[in-house]
């Protein structure tokens, strides 16, 4: 910890002058929030908690909320802008082959780390203050979550990471993933960014790896997996006398509450039928969905579920507002439990002191950068969020009580100077990419 770390936790902060929300029960306007040694102190009105001893941050007017999550993330396409596919992405399974399985093949070790890097300067600068993230680096396996973890640590914000477990590569190097998971959890287990088991999806993983899987994995390490993302997946699952990829994965004992299912389109009714009795964890990731045309997820049968963009922006405003509109008119009281309560669930669940403004909790804030004109209440937060905020660019980020984001300026990194060196090693990941070329794989070849 720098010196200046230290000062900034002895002195009192006071984030003020702004409307102070949990979008839930918690609405104080004019209010402020009272943060020492890096947790909640108070809520309260500005006017009392505006003391000499604090540091005062006067937003103006803006909401102030908790931090916020992206349930699901890959921080290593942040150099995917403007890359050309490799050949034809008519099917969800050629999008894979013909872009996103070159791409990771083509990480390596300063690719990596400087993808997520950018990915948490960009998350920061959405008012995320914790990612669920979903790694993949065929080329560079060994080291890669913790080169990941680094770039949390720089930045101060949580998460759950994990490595994308698939037979794509050819099972001879499975081991070399499992590994990868294993050694990452063990080393990081209590820690503000540690690791659970990540799978690709049913449709790259054969009979025998999730068996072997289920027995390397400790019982009580979460999966983190692509879940029905489209119909090729159930279709694998069916075809090898599964009734889906739920089913599948509750035959290999891999279904647990704290599983975390990405997607979860195209199921059977076995597999929502699991879903209800074991309640995992489900991320839709809405944006893209509609970028890869694999359909939606049927809110009728999961009711309860997160938000994550499954790498296509770092922005959760963006994507609840995506949601929304393509959604076919969800209902703004199912909006505001995904978007706060199952959210503040889900984030105690991993990490306790998380997840609202209570006394004592670790000190996660969003300010999004919106004033409000019209008149804001408790009962229309959400609109405000949907509707003026529109997009989920902030004014003011803070993680674990420290400024990580204030009024444009980010204050953990030299922003000039890490873009200057990223663009570089975007340039070197392009040119490998289209030197390694499209990426072959028959799903039906697993087993």
């Amino acid at each position: 910890m720098t010196e200046h770390e230290t000062a900034a936790k002895r002195i009192p902060l006071v984030i003020g002058n702004g409307v102070v929300t949990d979008g839930l029960e918690l609405f104080i306007a004019p209010g402020a929030v009272r943060i020492v040694d890096g947790l909640i102190e108070q809520v309260g009105p500005a006017a009392q908690l505006r003391t000499d001893d604090a540091s005062f941050i006067d937003v103006g007017g803006r909401l102030i909320l908790p931090g916020l999550l992206n349930a699901h993330h890959h921080l290593y396409s942040s150099f995917a802008p403007g890359i050309s596919p490799l050949g034809p992405t008519d099917t969800f399974v050629h999008i894979l082959e013909n872009l996103w399985w070159s791409l990771d093949l083509a990480l390596d070790e300063e690719m990596i780390y400087y993808s997520a890097l950018l990915g948490v300067i960009e998350s920061v600068k959405h008012g995320v203050t914790m990612i669920f993230d979903h790694h993949a680096s065929m080329g560079y396996v060994h080291g890669s979550l913790e080169l990941v973890a680094q770039a949390f640590r720089r930045a101060g914000i949580q998460g759950l990471l994990c490595f994308e477990t698939s037979d794509r590569m050819g099972r001879e190097q499975i081991e070399r993933h499992i590994a990868e998971n294993l050694d990452f959890a063990a080393q990081s287990a209590g820690s503000d960014v540690y690791g659970v088991f990540g799978l690709h999806a049913n449709l790259t993983l054969s009979d025998e790896t999730l068996q072997r899987i289920s027995d390397a994995k400790p019982a009580d390490m979460p999966i983190h997996v692509h879940c029905g993302e489209d119909r090729a997946d159930l279709q694998y699952c069916r075809e090898r006398g599964y009734q889906g990829p739920v089913d599948r994965l509750h035959h290999f004992g891999l279904m647990t509450p704290d599983s975390i299912l990405a997607h979860a389109i195209h199921l059977s009714e076995r597999d929502y039928q699991l879903i209800a009795d074991i309640r995992p964890i489900v991320v839709s990731n809405p944006e893209s969905n509609a970028n890869n045309r694999v359909g939606t997820m049927d809110r009728s049968r999961i009711t309860h579920y997160l938000l994550g963009t499954d790498g296509m922006s770092p922005d959760m405003v963006g994507t609840l507002r995506s949601h929304f509109l393509l959604g076919h008119t969800v209902p703004l009281d199912e909006l505001q439990r995904v978007f706060f309560a199952d959210r503040y669930r889900i984030q105690r669940h991993f990490f306790p002191s998380t997840g609202g403004f209570s006394k004592g909790m670790r000190a996660d804030i969003a300010v999004p950068d919106y004033i409000p004109i019209a008149p804001l209440e408790q009962s229309n937060v959400l609109g405000h969020i949907l509707f003026g905020a529109r997009s989920g660019h902030v004014y003011l980020t803070i993680a674990d009580g420290k400024i990580l984001y204030h009024n444009g300026n980010l204050t953990f990194v030299d922003e000039q100077k890490t873009l200057e060196q990223a663009t570089q090693i975007a340039k070197q990941l392009h040119q490998t990419y289209h030197r390694i070329g499209p990426f072959s794989h028959d799903p039906a070849g697993g087993g």
